[in-house]
């Protein structure tokens, strides 16, 4: 935390130090958002948006991933209540609005749109981690991250795993490739694997 704030002093003074920028849902989307596109740590995230408390930073961060960006815009301030009670608020809202759990009917398109992007693939179980997220990469537009981690054989670090390295691909793999392309086109396709 130390570091932290001397961090902020230092990039802008103690404007920040003392009166905190206010927290709304777009300052947690864009916070989260900058964290994620320059593969920026907590403490780094935390200092170029002059905000002290790295373990919201986490916990938006998760939820982000887990529920995606709608979780932080809806995200209020305060406690949540001990003992799992419910405020007066939320026992209003939970009255008022339907239940929203992801449905059968939700599920079954997901792997019906799933298995049309992997043609070649009789089943999901086949399709390797990195095809399954690839998958969830170009679904996302469509349906939320959650449901997608729920529907398919897919757990959440996996996805990021694989989701890091599309946004990021390292560029001695993509030299390697390079070559290994000129040598089959060189060699006018006859050679297999193997042989290249």
């Amino acid at each position: 935390d130390f570091q932290i704030w001397v961090g902020i002093y230092k990039r802008f003074g103690k404007g920040p130090l003392l009166n905190p920028p206010k927290v709304t849902g777009d300052f947690r989307l864009n916070l989260v958002k900058w964290k994620q596109e320059n593969l920026a740590s907590i403490s780094e995230t935390c200092i170029h948006f002059g905000y002290r408390s790295p373990g919201s930073v986490y916990q938006w961060e998760c939820l982000y991933n887990k529920q995606g960006p709608q979780a932080l815009l809806r995200l209020r301030r305060g406690r949540k209540p001990k003992n799992g009670q419910t405020t007066r608020r939320e026992s209003r809202q939970a009255s008022s609005a339907p239940k929203t759990e992801p449905s059968l009917t939700k599920r079954k398109l997901i792997v019906k749109d799933t298995t049309r992007c992997l043609k070649k693939i009789d089943s999901l179980e086949k399709a390797s981690k990195k095809e399954l997220a690839q998958v969830i990469y170009d679904l996302k537009a469509k349906y939320l991250l959650k449901d997608l981690i729920d529907a398919l054989p897919i757990s959440m670090s996996t996805y990021q795993y694989w989701q890091n390295r599309f946004e990021h691909p390292d560029e001695d793999e993509e030299e390697l490739k390079a070559v290994i392309k000129g040598l089959f086109n060189y060699y006018q396709a006859e050679y297999g694997v193997r042989e290249v």
